[in-house]
């Protein structure tokens, strides 16, 4: 696992092993962005976050690789993918410990709730 300020991460999200496996299939403007967006990462109150964006549930969080909520307009960029988290402890900050494309998380609540998964698989 990537710790704080290694390799050039001076923020608070350290990346697991598989987090960091994950990036490597992505474009490398959107893993820079993706990188950076998690710098933005922030524990998210129960009971207010919009599924479609973020969420949390058993320790675990995950938010849309967008930052702050900013769109963005390119086809394959940060808003195509989620960062699952969870709180680092006891030291400050975050672990990242996957990155998933929208559709990775379409079949997984698909699979959740029982329903087809229209073809995508995880």
């Amino acid at each position: 696992m990537r710790r704080l300020g290694e390799g050039g991460l001076m923020g608070r999200a350290s990346w697991s092993d598989q987090a960091e496996a994950d990036l490597q299939s992505i474009d490398s403007a959107v893993r820079d962005q993706l990188r950076r967006n998690a710098e933005e990462l922030q524990d998210i109150p129960p009971n207010t976050a919009d599924p479609a964006d973020e969420g949390a549930n058993g320790g675990i969080m995950w938010r849309r690789g967008i930052g702050d909520g900013r769109s963005t307009e390119q086809d394959n960029g940060p808003q195509n993918y989620f960062l699952l988290y969870r709180k680092q402890n006891p030291a400050p900050g975050f672990e990242i410990l996957a990155v998933c494309s929208i559709h990775q998380m379409a079949s997984m609540w698909a699979h959740m709730i029982g329903e087809p998964r229209d073809g995508y698989d995880v």
